[in-house]
């Protein structure tokens, strides 16, 4: 363990405290702006969840967001058809320090109880299959804000938005609804996802599709833009080692 903290505590001296300027590894996954949304949908089954922390079984998930491929600063999206689902669920852990990269650069988080199930789902469009795109099982998270600007695009309009501290990160999962299994199709492509603002008002009524159903709801605020990563490494947390990690964030 205590070899583990001094490369962690290496790997953060080297990467300057903050993000390093680079680009991560290209990654077939989309940028998402998720989106609150108001339908009161449920959906009950035996739902058995497989990832890199730790196995998980639920009979009953709550639909809470709703999630729209997005492009930031002009790249292209990965698939416009990719929307997601966002299922709460309840599912409390051990703490770990997570190492991850994007465009942001590197990061070193704290992740902690994981709160969703995220589907791949289409809006207003029953017929398009979806078999290609990951499920993830998302855990809190908790590091230092970007405060970087960027400016978004997707279905319902154009933003520009900042950047602010992590919120959740994802996993890739495998997932088994009453006997059928659902591979985790990339296990590399993880999801960063962080708060963004300012509070932008919206209304659109939708149908998502998903391998639940379908759900009338309807899309409001954008909330958080989850980020193509890839995790590097975890280790678990020891109090008194991640508050030295959180003090060089302040120096």
């Amino acid at each position: 363990m205590k070899r583990a903290v001094v490369m962690l505590l290496a790997f953060v001296f080297v990467s300057g405290f903050l993000w390093s300027a680079g680009t991560a590894q290209t990654i077939q996954e989309n940028h998402y702006l998720v989106r609150e949304a108001f339908g009161t949908h449920t959906f009950t089954g035996q739902i058995e969840l497989v990832d890199q922390f730790r196995d998980f079984t639920t009979t009953t998930v709550q639909f809470d967001k709703f999630a729209l491929p997005v492009e930031k600063n002009e790249e292209p999206m990965w698939n416009q058809q990719a929307h997601q689902t966002w299922w709460i669920i309840s599912d409390p852990q051990s703490i770990w320090w997570t190492i991850l990269q994007n465009q942001f650069g590197n990061q070193v988080w704290q992740v902690k109880d994981s709160r969703y199930l995220v589907l791949p789902a289409t809006k207003n469009d029953p017929t398009t299959i979806l078999d290609d795109i990951n499920h993830y099982k998302c855990y809190d998270a908790i590091g230092p804000a970007l405060d970087i600007e960027v400016t978004l695009v997707d279905q319902f309009g154009s933003y520009t938005m900042m950047v602010k501290e992590p919120v959740l990160f994802c996993n890739p999962v495998e997932k088994t609804v009453d006997g059928v299994t659902y591979p985790i199709i990339n296990n590399e492509a993880h999801l960063a996802c962080y708060r963004v603002e300012p509070f932008v008002p919206s209304d659109r009524d939708v149908i998502a599709y998903d391998q639940f159903g379908d759900w009338q709801i309807t899309v409001h605020e954008p909330c958080w833009l989850c980020v193509p990563s890839l995790k590097l490494e975890t280790v678990p947390n020891q109090n008194s080692t991640w508050g030295a990690i959180k003090s060089l964030y302040s120096e």
